[in-house]
C-alpha cells in the first residue's frame, strides 16, 4: 500500500467516525421518544412534531448549506455539524416539555445535513472507480451509527436515565470533532458552477430521477423515526427489544453494503436501485400485517439486506450523474429531498396509526414508495430510449 492509499483509508476512516458520531446523536432519540412521551404526557401527534423537525432542519441544511463544501469549506461543515450534534444532545438531556425536545430534535437534525452530504461526496471523490463499494461501506457505518443510538440507547435507558444516554452520544460529537481538527482532507472539484444553487440541478434528467429513488429510500425512515418505538411498544416489547430490533435490521445491513455497493460499480446504480424496491416495498408494507413481535422482527432483518442492496446503488447513482463541481450539493439535494419525504411522513404517519391502525400506517407508505419508483422507472425508460434513438441518428 502506497503512501497515497494510506492517508485516502486514514481520511475515509475518520470521515466515516464523523459520520458514525452525528448519526448516533440523531438515532438515539428512536429509543426514547415512548419514554419521553410517558414522562411528560405529550399527546401522539408529539411524537411526529419532535421526529419532523429534525427532519425538516436537515432539509433545508441540506438543500441550502451542503453547497458550501464545493467552494473549499468542506471540513468547516463536518466540524461544525459535529458541534451543533453535540449542541442538541446537551438541549434535549436537560428539555422539561414539547417544545424543548422539538427544538434540540431541530438543532441534531442540522447536524445531519451539515455532515453527511460533505461525507458522501469526498468519500465518493478519492476512488471514483470503487465509489459505489466505498459508499456502500459508509453507508454500512452510517447505518451502525443509526443502529447504535437506539440499541445502546435502549439498553441505557433504565439503568443511567435518559438524560445521562443524551449527554454521552452528544459527548461522541466532540471527540470525533477534537479528532477531525488535526487533519487536512482534498478538495473537492470546483466548477463555474459550484456558486449555483442546489435545485438548480433538477434541469438533469438523471439528478431527477436520483431524487426521486431517494424520496422512496426515504420514506420508511419517516414512520420508523416517528412510529418503530410505539410500534413495537404496543406489540409488547420493551427497550431492549427495540434497540435489539434496529441490531438485526444493521447486522445484515452491514455485511451486505460492501457488495451492493461492487453491484452498483459493476452495473446501472439506477437500474439496481430501482430493482430492489421489490423487495423493500413489500417489507415495509408487512410490518402492520401482524400483531406479534416475532414476524415483524423477522421481516426487520429480511428488508435489512434489501436495503443493504439498494441504497449503496442511490448514493452511487447520485455521484454519478452530479455534474463537475457539484458533488456535494447534488448529494445535499438528493439528501433533502428524501428527508422531506421522511419528515412529511413523520408529521402524517401517528396519526394514521392512532385513527386506523398499523396496517393504514405502514400500507400508506408502501403505496408511496411504489408510487415514486414506478414514476423513476418511467423516467429513466424514457431518458435511454431517447439517448439510444439520438445516437441512432
Amino acid at each position: 500500500m502506497t503512501i497515497r492509499e494510506r492517508d485516502h483509508r486514514a481520511d475515509a476512516l475518520l470521515l466515516m467516525a464523523c459520520s458514525f458520531a452525528v448519526a448516533t446523536s440523531n438515532s438515539v432519540i428512536f429509543a426514547a421518544l415512548g419514554d419521553l412521551q410517558d414522562t411528560y404526557g405529550f399527546p401522539d401527534s408529539g411524537l411526529g412534531l419532535i421526529a419532523g423537525s429534525g427532519f425538516l432542519t436537515g432539509f433545508l441544511v441540506q438543500l441550502f448549506v451542503s453547497p458550501f463544501a464545493d467552494r473549499g469549506h468542506t471540513k468547516r461543515l463536518i466540524m461544525g455539524g459535529m458541534l451543533l450534534g453535540a449542541l442538541g444532545s446537551l438541549l434535549m438531556a436537560f428539555g422539561t416539555g414539547l417544545p424543548q425536545f422539538v427544538l434540540a430534535r431541530a438543532v441534531i437534525g442540522s447536524a445531519f445535513g451539515f455532515v453527511f452530504p460533505a461525507v458522501r461526496a469526498l468519500i465518493s471523490h478519492v476512488d471514483p472507480e470503487r465509489r459505489g463499494e466505498r459508499l456502500g461501506r459508509l453507508a454500512g457505518v452510517e447505518l451502525f451509527g443509526f443502529v447504535a443510538g437506539p440499541l445502546f440507547g435502549g439498553l441505557l435507558i433504565d439503568p443511567i436515565g435518559l438524560r445521562s444516554v443524551f449527554l454521552l452520544f452528544g459527548f461522541l460529537n466532540l471527540v470525533a470533532m477534537f479528532a477531525m481538527s488535526f487533519r487536512s482532507f482534498p478538495q473537492l472539484p470546483k466548477s463555474n458552477d459550484s456558486r449555483k444553487p442546489s435545485l438548480e440541478l433538477l434541469r438533469y434528467p438523471r439528478v431527477r430521477i436520483a431524487v426521486i429513488v431517494a424520496m422512496a429510500i426515504q420514506a420508511p425512515v419517516g414512520i420508523f423515526d416517528a412510529l418503530w418505538d410505539r410500534y413495537l411498544t404496543d406489540l409488547g416489547g420493551g427497550n431492549s427489544i427495540v434497540g435489539i430490533s434496529f441490531a438485526l435490521y444493521a447486522v445484515p445491513f452491514f455485511i451486505f453494503s460492501a457488495f451492493g455497493g461492487r453491484l452498483a460499480d459493476k452495473y446501472d446504480p439506477q437500474r439496481i436501485s430501482l430493482w430492489m424496491m421489490i423487495l423493500v416495498v413489500p417489507a415495509v408494507t408487512g410490518y402492520g400485517a401482524f400483531n406479534t413481535l416475532t414476524p415483524v422482527i423477522l421481516l426487520n432483518v429480511f428488508e435489512g439486506v434489501a436495503q443493504a442492496l439498494m441504497y449503496p446503488s442511490s448514493a452511487a447513482a447520485v455521484a454519478k450523474a452530479a455534474p463537475h463541481g457539484r458533488a456535494s450539493a447534488a448529494q445535499g439535494l438528493a439528501g433533502a429531498s428524501g428527508l422531506l419525504m421522511s419528515m412529511t411522513l413523520a408529521f402524517t404517519t401517528p396519526s394514521i396509526y392512532g385513527a386506523f391502525g398499523a396496517l393504514a400506517a405502514f400500507g400508506a407508505v408502501g403505496l408511496l414508495m411504489t408510487v415514486l419508483t414506478g414514476s423513476a422507472a418511467l423516467m429513466l425508460w424514457r431518458l435511454n430510449r431517447r439517448e439510444q434513438l439520438n445516437y441512432i441518428s
